[in-house]
């Protein structure tokens, strides 16, 4: 069993993340291997199966992975490096904070009484922006900020109407 197969996604190591992908600092900033300059197109393809194959082709580009082959322990650790640097962000922080998740109520308790918690889910929701439906218009949003651009409303607003769609 290799170094990476004993590693579980949590558990994963600066070690290792340094091992499996292209870590520098700049100016104090953890830059990753992902692609901020890729021009996502997987939705401008008719075919859905065309778009699933280059969705998960532009994924992997996306993350720096050249193999062709997914590889979690990369994508998990270069999500979480882009999480530290953008979540504080406030057009992303407006972007997670519209999502029908954000602070969901979690019930629990012994069946008597219900025990109310309010979650923060941010993180979660940082991943989810990664998925088919906004994945091409989140990538956006990371590429204006890389690029100290603003964030275009037009963008924001467009995934923030996919969520009333998804939910």
């Amino acid at each position: 069993m290799t170094e990476l197969e004993e590693n579980s996604v949590d558990t994963v190591t600066t070690e290792t993340i340094d091992s499996i992908s292209h870590v520098t600092k700049h100016d104090g900033v953890t830059e990753t291997g992902y692609n901020y300059d890729i021009i996502l197109t997987y939705k401008m393809i008719e075919d859905t199966d065309d778009q699933d194959t280059l969705f998960k082709l532009q994924f992997l580009q996306a993350f720096g992975i050249t193999t062709n082959e997914y590889q979690p322990e990369v994508v998990s650790a270069e999500m979480d490096i882009l999480y530290e640097r953008f979540h504080d962000n406030e057009d992303i922080r407006e972007i997670i904070q519209s999502h029908p998740l954000y602070n969901c109520d979690k019930r629990g308790g012994d069946g008597e009484a219900d025990i109310v918690i309010r979650m923060d889910n941010s993180e979660m929701i940082f991943c989810m922006m990664f998925s088919f439906q906004v994945f091409d218009l989140f990538h956006k949003c990371i590429q204006s900020i890389h690029h100290n651009l603003a964030v275009p409303h037009e963008i924001k607003d467009e995934i923030i109407g996919l969520y009333r769609q998804m939910f």
